[in-house]
């Protein structure tokens, strides 16, 4: 029968017959399509990739988007932040309101973690968590870098994206990530500077 069906066909099927049979049925060895097997190949290989990139190389983990997602959420719970100004006070407030904490988190995951790690640790820009620090020397210096930058040092001037009440938000962030215990810290950079004082 089963020859019979081979010969039918011949240009349909470019297998052979198996040798061994059941119950005088013999089985047809009959290759699976390029483009089948092709798609099965190239979905392994961008498994590989994805794991790769997302999962132990530089690529937004789940963790880090469910942090990105979350701070929008809360910018947008206080969106209407008022005339933040960013004087140390007012800084130094905002960083010590869980709440307002979690907006700044997402501005910094989404900005920030490809320099300074996202626990503040520090990558190609310096550690943020740590007493030592390159061109700070009051906490309100920190609104002075995250909206002007460094250009020379890689760091972007972020007031051509953000508003004011927006910058003085990430600098609580920042000034909120000193003092706290970073996975893989970045050896100190800079000078030793008192701790926070309101003006």
């Amino acid at each position: 029968m089963a020859d019979t069906f081979h010969n039918q066909d011949p240009k349909f099927h470019q297998g052979k017959i198996l040798e061994h049979e059941s119950d005088g049925i013999q089985e047809f060895d009959n290759p699976m399509p390029f483009w089948w097997s092709a798609i099965f190949w190239l979905t392994i290989g961008f498994a590989y990739v994805y794991f790769t990139y997302f999962v132990i190389g530089v690529g937004a983990s789940v963790q880090r988007e469910y942090q990105v997602d979350l701070g929008v959420f809360y910018q947008e719970q206080f969106g209407k932040l008022g005339e933040l100004k960013p004087i140390p006070a007012t800084i130094l407030k905002l960083s010590s309101d869980p709440k307002m904490m979690k907006a700044a988190q997402g501005l910094y995951s989404a900005n920030c973690v490809v320099c300074h790690a996202a626990d503040g640790g520090g990558l190609t820009g310096p550690n943020l968590c740590d007493n030592e620090y390159i061109n700070v020397k009051n906490v309100e210096d920190i609104f002075k870098v995250v909206s002007v930058g460094i250009v020379s040092k890689g760091m972007p001037q972020w007031s051509n994206r953000f508003s004011e009440p927006q910058l003085v938000l990430l600098t609580s962030y920042v000034a909120h990530l000193r003092g706290t215990t970073p996975a893989a810290p970045k050896a100190p950079q800079g000078v030793s500077i008192p701790p926070w004082i309101t003006k």
